[in-house]
């Protein structure tokens, strides 16, 4: 497991971090989308089963940089969740963008967190019965 900056806090059970809440700042531009999206893919590679990127304290994202932050690479057992307020310009240019076809969106980090993912390998309880051969 890889450390993680100060910016990302972390839950865990039994010392393996569940989920992951990258700060991320009030601007998001040109100028730093390298950065937000190194701390995104750090909480990707930290182990961490869910990794929400906190938008709640940003004010503005260009376009380009949500794109580039909806691309980090990820290994397939994580789950990038994104927390943007609603009504807010960020909130605005992610629904503009089709945010939520990529990863989920919700309200606040810890309405984000309260989701718990689904075993990706698991029935869910509604779906059909494999088939049995008699």
């Amino acid at each position: 497991m890889t450390s993680l900056p100060p910016e990302v806090a972390t839950a865990s059970i039994r010392n393996q971090p569940v989920s992951a809440v990258v700060a991320l700042p009030a601007e998001i531009d040109v100028y730093n989308r390298e950065q937000a999206y190194s701390r995104i893919h750090s909480a990707c590679a930290s182990g961490a089963s869910v990794v929400i990127a906190d938008f709640t304290g940003t004010r503005f994202c260009d376009a380009g940089s949500m794109r580039r932050l909806l691309a980090v690479g990820r290994p397939a057992t994580v789950e990038l969740r994104f927390a943007i307020r609603p009504g807010s310009p960020v909130r605005r240019l992610a629904d503009l963008l089709n945010v939520g076809h990529c990863v989920p969106v919700y309200p606040s980090p810890g309405e984000a967190a309260a989701v718990i993912p689904w075993p990706r390998n698991a029935r869910r309880p509604d779906d059909e019965p494999p088939d049995t051969v008699a």
